[in-house]
């Protein structure tokens, strides 16, 4: 089982900021999820929200500001006073971090709610750039963007977002269509028979956030193929302690 670190290791660190994607890596994590905006003048951005007011010390929308303007901000002390000279990263930054490791990275295309024009293109044009694009995933909400991603670059790897499958009217068709080669829905609405769907059709799954031991455990019962969490250490001592109990038993 992969654990990918939720916007780095953001238990620890301000969220998708280079201190919580450098902890990520520091302690060998199977990977990284990420978010991303476009600023007004095209620059790829990372943040989670669409508005600056929850993770930095700004207002308004990171669509309306320059990337330059957007390095004024603040992006730590929220979080600790010590991270008070955090800024937001832009994707290159964080893709010239991650080249020089072997970990997936996972870019979610924040497009459900927002037209970014050609941040498709833009992201694609940097994994080519920088040589990931057989490291990357990308994932995204908006099935559209996922659509074009597959366009623009067919052996992209791609990942639908969705809180729970079971609520949606022909999910595996729509996933077949899509094209996806995995599925992240939300690890509340993840079941046996989800996995044993996914299984059939070829489609890995993602989950996402569990954070808690018994949240994680369960999901190691399940046999999903990655966890997104924002404690990647946590899961990985317990994905350790898990190894170490079947080892015992089977040599019982």
């Amino acid at each position: 089982m992969k654990i990918i670190a939720h916007r780095g290791f953001s238990g620890i660190a301000p969220e998708n900021t280079m201190a919580a994607f450098e902890r990520a890596i520091a302690i060998k994590a199977d990977g990284i999820e990420c978010d991303v905006h476009l600023s007004k003048d095209g620059k790829i951005v990372i943040c989670h929200d669409t508005t600056l007011m929850r993770t930095t010390n700004g207002s308004g929308s990171i669509q309306d500001y320059t990337w330059d303007e957007l390095q004024a901000f603040d992006a730590g002390s929220w979080f600790s006073p010590e991270f008070s000279k955090e800024r937001i990263p832009s994707l290159e930054r964080l893709l010239k971090l991650v080249r020089k490791t072997d970990l997936l990275l996972n870019i979610e295309l924040k497009t459900e709610t927002i037209f970014y024009p050609q941040i498709e293109e833009k992201v694609v044009a940097l994994l080519k750039k920088f040589d990931l694009v057989d490291h990357s995933l990308i994932s995204s909400f908006n099935f559209q963007s996922l659509s074009k991603v597959k366009v623009l670059l067919p052996e992209l790897a791609t990942a639908a977002l969705i809180k729970y499958p079971q609520e949606v009217i022909n999910f595996w068709e729509q996933m077949s269509a899509l094209k996806v080669n995995a599925i992240h829905p939300c690890y509340l609405g993840l079941t046996t028979d989800i996995m044993d769907k996914a299984e059939k059709r070829g489609f890995q799954i993602n989950t996402w956030t569990p954070d808690q031991p018994e949240e994680i455990s369960h999901l190691l019962k399940l046999q999903t193929h990655g966890i997104i969490t924002n404690f990647p250490e946590k899961a990985q001592q317990i994905l350790r302690q898990e190894k170490g109990v079947n080892s015992e038993t089977s040599r019982d």
